[in-house]
């Protein structure tokens, strides 16, 4: 049940909440069709004519910011005595909502959606308008968490040109009033001292903090306890609830959180700029080939790799010249046993070709074959006469019949087929032509031998990967340890701690870097003593008294 049917020509549907001076209700505006959001001034609150004034004069001054991330306002007027302010319908949930039940975010959400409120808050100050109550409660995040949305500027102070006026409008305002939200005001804030764009960006400080680490940076439970704890207490650090959050993202929080409004960004633009340039540099890490290993593990391994890679291409190019090579040996020393037995072959040829059919005796050529088909290198072998009949064959197969035709006089051949060698010889005996013989011999042992070289050239690489993996590691860790020497070094000078040196003995660049390193450590320490002098003399020149002139003596 709503409070109003009509506010205007607004038509109220419902309520949708309640801050800590209005009502919001969601209304449909009659005029151009389409939903809006109104807050309406609590009626307590409406009797103060100085609070419904600035509750108007500042959402006018907010309604002219128009940026994507601050909400739009579309109206702001009153009604039957009732002061508000229309603006645009937010399809999205409040921080606040989304933190209590998810925890803490990604570094990603929280720079992206930082970046955004950054952005939204450089406008608004650069219009001279201070939110003052930047909070998680007035952050809206749309478009499936990927856009934030900056609200309720009610309690906005607009910079005025009277400066008399704005302090007394700062002091109604001030932590004892119930303007601003306790767990994220500035320190300037809770005591009541004067604030200016730099409090928001404290809130913000704080509101980061909380996606980052998933806990408030303000933890107490009571607004006395919460002033002390923001206005004199260091928050915890990030590291002590989350471990992987990036150490830019970190420094920029703590930045934010400065107790001195001095030590803060000095405003909203530098803010937007450090938060866009990290997530710049998280977004290019995402896509980059790192993983994070250290240099000792990536330097051996990407040697090894590169190792690796060398070696199998080597490898591939001797294991074909080896089989090119050995084809060609097994060519040349298979012709030579085949021009043998054709030698053989070619006397028992002769003495049958001057008989007659009946006398001929082709018994003794058969035995011949197949004495010579017992090696296991012998897959095929056969002898043809000049008619074309099979007189030998190993398999015993087709003797006697006629194979494929009369072979050409002089047929001579040698080649590599598919699973062997094939060879073909003349068989010639005093100039004349009596058939011809083909042998096929079989390339297991080269195929064995191919195979007993590839194993070996394969663990050869192996070996050979894995001493370059140990000396590179050897050799990365060498390298590393003066850089953690170096390291240390440097964080110790940037805690202020320039009173040693590096000692060592190397002749090499690191000895070099070193060296350089000592001089720098020198001339801080130096720097730093001429400073505290300085300081020390000025301080007893202020505290050491005067002493009198001797009186003149009279002439």
């Amino acid at each position: 049940m709503t409070d109003f049917k009509t506010i205007g020509r607004f038509r109220v549907d419902g309520r949708l909440g309640e801050g800590a001076m209005a009502h919001v209700y969601l209304a449909h505006d009659t005029q151009i069709e389409r939903r809006v959001a109104i807050k309406v001034l609590k009626p307590a609150l409406r009797e103060d004519a100085e609070v419904v004034r600035r509750f108007l004069a500042e959402s006018r001054a907010a309604g002219m910011l128009s940026h994507p991330n601050i909400v739009t306002i579309h109206e702001v007027g009153e009604a039957d005595g009732v002061p508000y302010i229309a603006m645009e319908y937010l399809d999205g949930e409040p921080l606040d909502v989304i933190l209590d039940r998810g925890g803490r975010m990604t570094a990603e959400q929280v720079l992206r959606l930082g970046t955004q409120l950054a952005s939204a808050l450089a406008l608004a100050h650069g219009n001279g308008v201070v939110h003052r109550d930047v909070k998680p409660s007035n952050i809206i995040v749309c478009d499936k968490g990927k856009t934030a949305k900056l609200v309720d500027f009610g309690i906005a102070r607009v910079d005025e040109a009277d400066d008399e006026t704005a302090d007394h409008a700062m002091r109604r305002t001030q932590f004892g009033q119930v303007m601003g939200t306790p767990r994220y005001m500035s320190p300037e804030q809770t005591m009541g001292m004067p604030i200016d764009l730099r409090t928001d960006l404290f809130s913000l400080g704080s509101i980061l903090y909380e996606m980052a680490a998933g806990a408030p940076a303000f933890t107490g439970n009571n607004i006395g306890t919460l002033a002390i704890q923001i206005a004199q207490q260091p928050h915890a650090p990030i590291a002590t609830h989350v471990k992987d959050c990036p150490k830019g993202l970190t420094f920029i929080i703590d930045r934010l959180l400065a107790k001195k409004p001095g030590e803060r960004f000095p405003d909203a633009e530098v803010l937007h700029s450090a938060l866009s340039r990290e997530l710049e540099a998280m977004q290019a890490d995402t896509g980059s080939v790192r993983r994070g290993l250290p240099v000792r593990l990536k330097l051996p391994l990407g040697l090894s790799a590169v190792t690796a890679c060398a070696l199998a291409l080597s490898t591939g190019i001797v294991l074909d010249r080896q089989e090119a090579t050995l084809e060609q040996t097994a060519l040349a020393s298979g012709a030579s046993t085949v021009d043998f037995i054709a030698r053989n072959v070619a006397l028992r040829m002769a003495d049958n070709a001057g008989m007659a059919a009946a006398e001929q005796d082709w018994l003794p050529l058969e035995s011949l074959v197949e004495a010579a088909a017992k090696d296991r290198i012998v897959r095929k072998m056969r002898v043809i006469d000049e008619h074309g009949i099979v007189r030998a064959s190993n398999d015993g197969q087709g003797i006697g019949k006629t194979g494929a035709g009369a072979p050409a006089a002089g047929t001579r051949e040698s080649r590599i087929g598919d699973d062997g060698f094939v060879f073909v010889r003349p068989i010639r005996y005093a100039n004349a032509n009596f058939g011809q013989l083909e042998v096929e011999l079989g390339r297991d042992a080269i195929d064995a031998a191919i195979a007993n070289s590839r194993m070996f050239l394969i663990a050869m690489a192996a070996f050979v990967a894995m001493m370059v993996f140990g000396a590179s590691f050897f050799a990365a860790r060498q390298l590393t340890q003066p850089l953690r020497r170096l390291r240390r070094a440097l964080d110790d000078v940037a805690q202020g701690n320039a009173a040693f040196r590096l000692s060592h003995g190397r002749r090499d660049e690191f000895g070099s870097v070193f060296d350089a390193f000592n001089g720098m450590a020198a001339a801080v320490e130096a720097r730093s003593s001429v400073s505290a002098a300085d300081v020390a003399s000025v301080t007893m020149t202020r505290i050491e008294p005067a002493v009198p002139a001797a009186p003149r003596r009279a002439a």
